[in-house]
């Protein structure tokens, strides 16, 4: 943090000397997240190392005097009113190599100069000398790590670990300029050397060597040349006995870490110690490897220390994102700093420059990804006497706190704790039932290592401090700031009273939340305090105690086939004519390396190297350790507003209606493990059937809210010729299901009126998916069927056991839908378009899963745009698939002796037809006319069985695509795929395409910020290209067989010069869409240019949808285009000292109604949702491109509840 601290001001004063730009290079997470302590430049510093843009300085080389005379400003005046002049012309030949060629020896070969002047001058005025390179333990060593960035002082940490346990010299060279290469820098550090290690952040496989090794070798290179002639004057020379042997590494790549055992391993590779795990050896002939992941390239030491200074105090903290994890880590971090400061001020400590000495050096960093919540998270912080030269991720930690209480169902929290070390978890429970939660073989590492356990009811703390939902969950973490001082000795050690510990607390947090009132301070005062007074010690209990760790409930499933298999469990099996899925699309395929426990440890494999995921990921996620609550549906509450079901973003409430005797035969089918019982209870279904209906008409009429389980229960509990064991297991299942008859007048009351027996059961099915928002119960409001309550095993336990028996329930019978038509959605009533939402297959067409957070509003409005896709096309695709089928049938009979006939009739036109039938399915067609002629000629005579063939054989594997492939493994044989989707990046790609849950069942494209436009653009294009060709040609050709008898000139030239113009609105109608989605930055700010350009094409498959957040939600809350006046988001807020946004707001959607074409306009929201699916649906009918303006809320941007 300090050299490139230093190095900004470095640099600028060089590039306002040389007048050319420069790049201040650092490692950006670390740079961005890591928390060091720095010493901040003075403004007096500032001021006289770099002076002031418009003082007056000599021109310092000979090139600037002839352009500006003997002195110049210091920052040139380039668009100058007094002194005009054009920048930038076009330069043809005669002008475009001299200017380059100038730049050269006029500008650039004096900035080295520059740069020495600048170090040498920083220097004295700071203390902090810099160089082109520096060295560390070079004098004496043979090998030699070259490197960039940080990674040079975690280096010379594992130098000194090197030197002290094997006694060998090792040394490293920090490489700081790398534009202009200081060549004899280089040059004079490695001369003589054995080894030289070169370790870079980039790999660029199609080179000779990456871009530092190739500078370094060149500068070699030259310097050898020397010795036979002088060729590089500014190079020394060098015996060839005296060039080292270089090794190129790569290390990493993405902020990968960077630790202590691949510095090891990469010393001990060069030095012939290991081979690489390819089984290679140095004198092999291979100079390559990689660091840190998992290759065949890869080099790593046994050795696994932690370099970290003597005295550290090393923890880790666990959590899961959205819980206020990091702000624990950040203040905790903070205060530690504070205290040392406080520490040495009261000491009167000073360094060698007279400044207050750094008596506790704090480092500290988080780890997450790019998931927006829900994510499992890790912040790291050590605290030491000195330095500590690693920020690689903690795996020898003196103390944990963990403020997930489901840690260890899904990460080993205890993993690199030290023998003694304490660990604190999150825990209401007493100290034996958290025993219990531990599993065996962390219990045996606890005793072993004789680690302390003890457990914080961190969340009934923050509960207690303040009645506001978001800080109780915000708060927790606090409670741990509070255990980690009441175990640490730091205050002690330190002699830091009590009263002066929380002063300096109540500073920092008064600097953080200050600004939302002193209330917020002294709620989070309250949790700190109480985290160190509630601390309880877990005392090791016994090994073989019960193990409760997997934090779940009893669940029921499906009874397997009495084969054994997992019948309904398997999913539908993969359709017999379909071909076997390729490798890298099967999710077996993908889950062998995303999701079977390798976690950081991944392979670095093809599938890795494609960066393809499998669709639909997300489908099979669980939420369960990211949600405190979950929402619990009460049915007899329940009127089937539908509300909830709109509202929720994570495919997290799938409902259904079926008939009761549908509810009943599935249970007993799959729930009853006696088969004669099982028999008998179906044979019994219609008296169940009729005795519970009469019951339950009753209670409606008397408005009496008795539950359908205990009715059903109390039927089956008459049958006398059924065991009490099979009656016991249908009740244990059936107590368990969601089944609303009371008040779900729709679907039970009117249709009994109707048609008595005829009612059916609505439910609303709870998913594991579920992130905990609360949304649904806030739309539900007083009707009071959905309560938020403690995600307890025992609810859990519900859910699933619920959710295993939806997924073998068959489809809602349409007969439930009202007034919405799931044969034709477009034609239904705008009130009823919800209803769609009732069909799993739609509802499910979004699959969930991802990382968004809790509550997005982008997650609503992207579900209903695939599910109202989903449902107004599949149905389109299954009566296309059926008139094709019908025709590929009657061609199949008639085609030959029709074709026959057309020959009889008109030769030409037989000619014509199977011309076009060669060249368009059978890849028989030239570049030209003639082309053509000769292709056929060389194939050969085709006869009319073979065109007959051909072309049925495309219509039937079109009519098995559109109707009966499965697109995922185990979901539903129903056809392709009815859209596609490209989409520029942002918050929906982020959270949507992190591995492994990937909530999207369609192809997408997860695209740069301004382009997603263009590609969607582009899929579109080849759709139109694919439709045609196995599609609509196809079909057309029957039709000339079967119904005008008639293919002239104009039709062949038609067909093989087709496009979207020629086809019919029924032909657009049936392609599959392409749907371009992006946030407000995307699409009505960076990439407005290209959304302007694809909506000017007017593509008849191309829809768009803008997420309107009007925040930049994905880069933390700028104010965009979009943003209304006076803006005040994270990053620019309004006030006495800030600007905000003093600029209207970009109407997107009106733009885009005048001066482009005739494009189909909406501006939308989840405010209106029938509008909105109402919208979708005319976007979709619309032969044309259409827009779709949707205002969003964003949760943590906007200020609002995760319920709102």
């Amino acid at each position: 943090a300090q050299q490139a601290a230093d190095q900004a001001l470095i640099l600028r004063k060089v590039t306002e000397l040389s007048l050319t730009p420069g790049i201040n290079i650092q490692d950006g997470f670390l740079t961005t997240h890591l928390e060091r302590t720095f010493r901040m430049h003075e403004s007096d510093l500032l001021r006289e190392f770099l002076g002031a843009p418009d003082d007056i300085i000599e021109c310092p080389t000979e090139s600037q005097k002839i352009l500006f005379g003997p002195t110049r400003r210091r920052v040139p005046k380039v668009i100058d009113l007094k002194n005009p002049a054009l920048i930038g012309p076009v330069q043809n030949q005669e002008h475009y190599m001299n200017g380059v060629a100038a730049r050269r020896n006029n500008f650039v070969e004096p900035i080295l100069d520059f740069l020495q002047q600048a170090y040498d001058e920083f220097g004295k005025l700071t203390g902090r000398y810099y160089g082109f390179v520096s060295e560390y333990n070079t004098a004496n060593a043979e090998t030699v790590f070259v490197t960039l960035g940080s990674s040079a002082e975690n280096i010379e940490a594992g130098i000194d670990f090197i030197r002290e346990t094997t006694g060998e010299e090792v040394g490293v060279v920090h490489v700081n300029v790398i534009r202009p290469f200081p060549e004899a820098a280089i040059v004079r550090a490695l001369v003589g050397k054995k080894n030289v290690i070169i370790l870079e952040r980039t790999d660029e496989p199609m080179a000779g060597d990456n871009p530092l090794a190739r500078d370094v070798r060149t500068a070699l290179t030259k310097a050898l040349e020397n010795k036979d002639g002088f060729a590089h004057k500014h190079l020394a020379d060098i015996a060839l006995d005296k060039m080292p042997r270089i090794f190129s590494g790569i290390y990493g790549l993405g902020s990968r870490d960077f630790r202590p055992e691949d510095i090891l391993g990469a010393w001990q590779y060069a030095t012939g110690k290991i081979k690489r795990r390819d089984g290679k050896h140095r004198d092999d002939g291979v100079s390559f490897f990689t660091l840190g992941i998992d290759h065949p390239y890869r080099v790593v030491s046994k050795e696994t220390p932690s370099l970290l200074p003597e005295g550290s105090i090393a923890v880790r903290l666990h959590s899961i994102g959205g819980w206020g994890m990091i702000t624990t880590g950040k203040n905790l971090s903070e205060i530690i700093g504070e205290i040392g400061e406080e520490v040495a001020k009261k000491r009167g400590e000073a360094d060698a420059d007279g400044q207050l000495k750094e008596v506790i050096h704090v480092s500290a960093n988080p780890k997450y990804g790019s998931e927006k919540k829900g994510a499992p998270t890790e912040f790291f912080l050590v605290a030491s006497p000195e330095r500590s030269r690693v920020n690689c991720d903690l795996r020898h930690v003196n103390v944990v706190l963990c403020c997930d209480p489901k840690a260890f169902t899904h990460i080993n929290p205890l993993d690199g704790i030290v023998n003694g070390g304490i660990f604190v978890w999150e825990s209401n429970e007493d100290p034996e039932t958290a025993w219990q939660r531990i599993p065996p073989k962390a219990r045996k590492t606890i005793v072993e290592k004789q680690i302390q356990v003890y457990i914080l009811p961190g969340f009934d703390i923050a509960k207690k401090a303040t009645s506001r939902p978001e800080l109780q969950l915000r708060m927790q973490g606090n409670s741990f700031l509070g255990a980690f001082f009441k175990l640490s000795s730091l205050l002690e050690d330190f002699d830091i009273d009590e009263k002066h510990y929380r002063d300096l607390v109540r500073a920092q947090y008064v600097k953080k939340f200050g600004r939302f009132g002193e209330a917020v301070v002294d709620s989070n005062m309250e949790v700190m305090v109480q985290g160190g007074e509630r601390l309880v010690k877990v005392e090791y209990g016994d090994m073989d105690a019960p193990d409760r760790s997997a934090m779940r409930g009893k669940i029921l499933f499906p009874n397997v086939d009495s084969d054994g298999k997992c019948g309904p469990l398997c999913g539908t099996p993969k359709p017999e004519k379909q071909e076997e899925r390729v490798p890298m699309y099967k999710m077996e395929t993908f889950d062998g390396e995303y999701r079977s426990g390798l976690g950081y440890n991944q392979p670095s494999s093809p599938l890795a190297a494609v960066g393809i995921m499998a669709a639909a990921s997300g489908a099979t996620a669980s939420k369960y350790g990211a949600r405190r609550e979950t929402p619990v549906y009460y049915p007899e509450n329940c009127t089937q507003c539908m509300a909830c079901i709109t509202a929720c973003p994570d495919t997290a409430l799938p409902t259904t209606t079926h008939e009761l005797k549908t509810i009943l035969e599935t249970a007993f089918t799959n729930y009853i493990s006696n088969g004669d019982d099982r028999a008998k209870m179906i044979e019994a279904i219609p008296v169940i059937d009729t005795g519970a209906r009469e019951i339950m008409n009753v209670a409606v009429k008397d408005k009496d809210k008795v539950p359908l389980p205990g009715i059903l229960v109390e039927q089956v509990n008459k049958l006398e010729a059924v065991t009490d064991r099979s009656k016991k297991e249908f009740e244990a299942i059936v107590e368990k299901l969601p089944l609303a008859y009371n008040k779900v007048n729709m679907v039970f009351a009117t249709m009994e009126k109707k048609s008595p027996g005829e009612g059916g059961i609505f439910s609303i099915f709870v998913s594991d998916l579920c992130k905990g928002c609360g949304e649904c119960v806030t739309e539900c409001g007083d009707h009071d069927a959905l309560r938020m309550e403690a995600d307890t095993e025992e609810n859990n336990a519900r859910v699933l056991t619920a959710q295993a028996f939806l997924d073998i329930l068959p489809e809602t019978n349409t007969k439930y839908l009202g007034m919405y038509d799931s044969s034709a959605p477009e034609e239904s009533r705008p009130a009823a378009l919800r209803n769609l939402m009732m069909m799993t297959g739609s509802y499910k067409a979004l699959a969930s899963g991802d990382g968004a957070c809790a509550g997005c509003g982008e997650k609503s409005v992207l579900h209903a745009l695939a599910s109202v896709t989903e449902a107004y096309m599949r149905p389109i695709y299954h009566r296309k698939a059926d008139r094709l089928m019908n025709k590929a049938c009657r061609l199949e009979k008639e085609g030959e002796e029709l074709l026959k006939q057309l020959k009889a009739h008109d030769e030409d036109a037989y000619r014509i037809f199977k011309r076009t039938t060669a060249h368009v399915l059978m890849g028989l067609g030239g570049d030209t006319d003639k082309d053509t002629d000769k292709r056929l000629t060389e194939h050969g005579d085709i006869s009319d069985k073979t065109i007959v063939n051909a072309i049925v054989a495309v219509m039937r594997q079109d009519a098995f695509n559109h109707k009966h492939l499965q697109t995922l493994d185990g979901r539903a044989d129903n056809g392709m795929s009815v859209m596609a989707m490209g989409a520029h990046t942002g918050c929906n790609t982020v959270y949507g395409s992190t591995p492994p849950n990937n909530p999207h069942p369609y192809p997408w494209m997860n695209s740069l910020f301004q382009d997603g436009a263009t590609i969607s653009w582009l899929m579109g294009e080849s759709f139109i290209l694919d439709n045609a060709r196995t599609s609509v040609i196809p079909e057309r050709l029957s039709d000339h067989l079967l119904e005008d008898h008639h293919v002239g000139e104009v039709d062949y030239f038609n067909y093989t010069h087709f496009s979207d113009t020629l086809m019919t609105d029924q032909e657009i109608k049936e392609m599959p869409k392409v749907w371009c989605v992006g946030g407000d930055g995307a699409m009505g700010d960076i990439g407005y240019q290209n959304v302007s350009k694809v909506i000017l094409q007017n593509r008849p498959n191309v829809k768009m949808l803008m997420l309107d957040t009007q925040v930049y939600s994905n880069t933390g809350g700028q104010n965009s285009d979009s943003s209304p006046m006076t803006g005040g988001f994270d990053m620019n807020q309004i006030g006495a000292a800030s600007q905000g946004k003093l600029v209207e707001m970009k109407n997107i959607a009106e733009s885009f109604t005048s001066g482009h074409g005739s494009p189909y306009v909406s501006q939308v929201s989840m405010a209106d949702v029938t509008k909105l699916y109402g919208s979708i649906l005319e976007g979709l009918e619309y032969r044309g491109t259409s827009f779709h303006l949707c205002y969003t809320t964003c949760q943590p941007e906007h200020g609002v509840g995760d319920d709102m």
